[in-house]
């Protein structure tokens, strides 16, 4: 039987985003961010633990801050690393055997809804690898020193959001074979995909957004107020 622990990635130093406080626990809606993710997932029956990653050498800071309701649903807290992929490693790394598949998950995106999330969930019980992912709506160019090098062609083009969700082990080798041999991607579906397996996709949301500047913050919580 599935055991699925979700990892609420919240590690990152948000350099994008302007203020003194970690992204992260910027209030939106009136609550720390990540609270909005740890919410979403205490409430769905399929995810069984939740794990806090958070920036090296915080953790105090984060259980006092995390003492608000979300945090009583919280596993534990794990320290991360250098790079968003050294802290999911770390994750990973921390999760007993006991645990099947893992979902990794942004903490900038508090807008994930139920359906979303049931629906990842009901997708990794029958494929090893699954990413949710949304076509690209834009003209995308190859920019150069501030001139349009190419457009590039948007058919079979779409952007990639979290949570992503693997088997437990098959995530533990891509981690660890890209530690080993260098390599750093931009997701967790890249180093999968890097070691010649397959990445299935699910449609995403656009109202999944992820809070990358100030003013994103007003735009999540008008998706807040109407998302179940």
């Amino acid at each position: 039987m599935a055991h699925i622990a979700a990892l609420i990635m919240a590690a990152g130093r948000g350099d994008r985003f302007e203020g003194g406080a970690p992204k992260q626990l910027s209030l939106v809606g009136g609550r720390p961010m990540v609270a909005w993710s740890i919410e979403r997932f205490a409430h769905c029956p399929g995810i069984h633990e939740i794990f806090l990653v958070i920036p090296p050498d915080q953790a105090d800071a984060w259980r006092a801050t995390m003492a608000e309701p979300s945090g009583e649903h919280v596993t534990d807290i794990i320290e991360g690393g250098e790079r968003r992929q050294d802290s999911v490693r770390n994750g990973i790394e921390v999760l007993s055997d006991k645990v099947t598949h893992v979902l990794i998950h942004d903490a900038a995106r508090p807008c994930l809804s139920t359906g979303l999330l049931e629906r990842i969930v009901e997708a990794i019980s029958v494929h090893a690898a699954v990413v949710p992912a949304v076509p690209s709506v834009d003209t995308l160019v190859v920019e150069t020193a501030g001139k349009v090098d190419a457009i590039v062609d948007r058919t079979n083009i779409a952007g990639v959001q979290t949570p992503q969700a693997f088997e437990r082990r098959l995530a533990l080798r891509a981690h660890r074979k890209a530690h080993a041999d260098g390599l750093e991607m931009n997701d967790d579906g890249s180093l999968v995909l890097a070691l010649g397996e397959t990445v299935h996709t699910i449609p995403g949301e656009r109202t999944n957004i992820k809070i990358t500047y100030p003013e994103d913050i007003a735009i999540a919580e008008e998706i807040l107020s109407h998302t179940k």
